[in-house]
């Protein structure tokens, strides 16, 4: 059996004496890291993220106190993650008191007797210990629970698709087409109610939206010409069918995602405007789990080839849409996905026959995932998000100054061979208005300018300015920004700034 890996304490006090003291009390069961300042604290927390077990801090502290510490912490979405013990000797109620508020899991003073500090963080560990394994626990039965589900629907979807002799990606992409419409509608339209769980389970549920069609004949369901009017009435049979077949389950059949799955069947075929079927539904009166499948199901129809097709091309099949030439659909979905069809457009892959499309559902999977409300924290995906971006953008250079300004903890993260040079420590968390450091206003003007112009589809900038470096020489410099955008609601926001800070080359 293995030894089991030591965990580490990081100690924030600006004290030495103390700093010494609780490393002395805690190195015999912990790995004990210092910081002599909540700056330092701050630098150590983002180059070990994810590692430290406790941090011990002190709130009277100079570059950045204890207070300050907390609300990056808060700012940045790792109060609920990292447990933080206060080690002070402020015990005035007001202080401890803020403490509490800003998440302090305990509050230790000084001076400290060993076997008390000892005892009290073994317990805080202890504690978050076993809540983080409850949640692993819990995850697990969801996720379980889950795919048992998801692989009942796809044994079920995949046997009317083999009998319809579709492509067997074809309840891949409605479900992922559905996902992406309706995150796009609760972002757009909060007052449908949509939440991460009802997403999950409509877009689950999109893969029985044609179970009726085993009840349609074969002669009739792969016919290679168009349907004469009386075929055409059997295989509308497949909608209400779909519902009855639900509706005869013996177990089950008062669950959510089989309430969803009677509503998709059912009316999938209805229209906005009353023309569809099988009931002649119009407007609100259909459930928009069923005018979100309905919508992905006629976009894939028509980027699909058929046995009574070709495959039209993703600009053809949005225009069609548009132009009212396969039905009507509600205007609050059709804004949304003329909103998103740039995003389907990026996501087809051509086969070596441009006529022949077919969605890359992997890839469009991972769109939906970033987009919505994972099971990862929100913070997870955000750190994705911009870390992509960064990767991309300081790959391309190999000198110079490069920034990270993260607009969720207000934190500007320095690096780069020339960091020193321009007199910049490896991270200020007060303010973005310190980018530029207060000798320079005029040029942090200039950029914010800048920053401002930009756009999602047009998200780089650049600038000249001068900067006082670390020699106090004031030089001309080109400062280049890639602005990160994420979708927030009807609007995008910036999630940050990361960019390149070079001097001119004529003044090096």
């Amino acid at each position: 059996m293995g030894v089991a890996a030591r965990q580490t304490i990081l100690v924030a006090d600006d004290t030495k004496l103390n700093r010494t003291m609780l490393s002395d009390i805690l190195s015999d069961d912990y790995d004990v890291i210092e910081a002599c300042d909540g700056r330092e604290a701050v630098e150590l927390l983002r180059d070990r993220e994810g590692t430290i077990s406790l941090l011990l801090l002190d709130i009277v502290m100079p570059n950045m106190d204890g207070f300050e510490v907390l609300a990056y912490l808060h700012r940045s979405r790792w109060n609920n993650d990292l447990p933080v013990m206060i080690i002070s000797a402020e015990t005035s109620p007001a202080y401890i008191r803020k403490g509490f508020e800003l998440g302090v899991s305990d509050y230790i003073s000084r001076p400290f007797d060993p076997e008390v500090v000892l005892q009290r963080v073994r317990n805080t560990i202890a504690l978050y210990a076993k809540q983080n394994k409850l949640k692993d626990v819990i995850a697990e039965q969801v996720m379980e629970r889950e795919k048992t589900s998801t692989l009942m629907v796809d044994i079920l979807s995949t046997i009317v698709e083999f009998r319809n002799g579709e492509s067997g990606l074809h309840v891949t992409r409605i479900r992922i087409i559905a996902e992406l419409l309706l995150e796009a509608i609760k972002r757009r339209f909060p007052e449908y109610g949509l939440t991460a769980s009802k997403i999950a389970l409509i877009s689950n549920a999109a893969a029985l939206h044609d179970i009726g069609k085993i009840a349609v004949p074969d002669e009739i369901l792969n016919k290679p010409g168009r349907l004469t009017p009386e075929e055409f009435e059997i295989m509308k049979t497949h909608a209400a069918v779909g519902d009855e077949m639900l509706d005869g389950l013996r177990f089950g059949k008062d669950e959510e995602l089989v309430k969803y799955a009677r509503q998709i069947c059912r009316w999938h075929h209805e229209r906005w405007d009353g023309g569809g079927y099988p009931d002649g539904l119009k407007g609100t009166e259909i459930p928009i789990a069923a005018q979100a499948v309905s919508l992905a199901d006629v976009y894939d129809a028509l980027v699909s080839e058929r046995v009574y097709k070709e495959a039209y091309s993703h600009e053809t099949a949005v225009s069609m849409i548009k132009n009212g030439e396969c039905g009507a659909f509600n205007p609050d979905l059709m804004q949304c996905f003329l909103g998103e069809a740039d995003s389907l457009k990026d996501l087809i892959a051509i086969r070596s026959d441009p006529s022949k499309v077919l969605f890359d559902a992997g890839k469009l999977s991972r769109e939906v995932l970033e987009r919505s409300e994972p099971g990862l924290s929100g913070r997870t995906v955000l750190l994705l998000e911009r870390e992509r971006a960064k990767f991309t953008f300081a790959a391309s250079f190999s000198d110079g100054l490069l920034f990270d300004y993260d607009s969720e903890s207000d934190t500007v993260a320095f690096s780069g061979k020339d960091r020193e040079r321009f007199g910049y420590p490896k991270i200020i968390a007060d303010s973005a208005a310190s980018l530029m450091g207060e000798e320079s206003p005029q040029a942090l003007a200039i950029l914010q300018q800048r920053i401002a112009g930009t756009s999602p589809g047009d998200p780089l900038t650049n600038a000249c300015v001068e900067l006082t470096l670390a020699d106090g020489i004031r030089r001309t410099c080109e400062v280049t920004c890639l602005v990160v955008w994420v979708e927030d609601g009807e609007q995008p926001r910036r999630l940050g700034v990361v960019g390149r800070v070079a001097v001119r080359a004529t003044e090096s």
